[in-house]
């Protein structure tokens, strides 16, 4: 029976920089979202309600499965009973928790 001992076996080949680098890439997957701050809390719901009332585009850095996800769209809906926006990207249209959002853009209009 072969036994395979994973990533240890490369170890020995990889430099110093690249275990660095791989430990660095590990703990970003692993870390939790940062706590907002009061400001920013209050920052983003006025963002947030500008966009649903005016339906501007709006960018939002959603924190999912470990990482931020940049999604880009119009607010169709928010869901007070459920804390979750709808928001319609132009392929989809996705459930965002309100909790998981950490930042909240409106998006340019270079209409005007």
């Amino acid at each position: 029976m072969i036994k395979d001992r994973g990533n240890i076996k490369w170890a020995s080949m990889m430099m110093p920089e690249h275990l660095d680098l791989l430990r660095e890439c590990k703990e970003v997957y692993t870390a939790q979202p940062r706590e907002l701050t009061e400001w920013e809390l209050e920052e983003l719901q006025q963002t947030i309600d500008i966009a649903y009332h005016q339906q501007q585009d709006l960018q939002l850095n959603v924190w999912n499965d470990g990482k931020i996800m940049h999604w880009t769209g119009i607010i169709h809906a928010i869901n007070l009973s459920t804390n979750e926006l709808l928001l319609e990207t132009l392929l989809t249209t996705r459930r965002v928790p309100i909790h998981h959002i950490q930042s909240a853009q409106l998006e340019a209009d270079y209409y005007d």
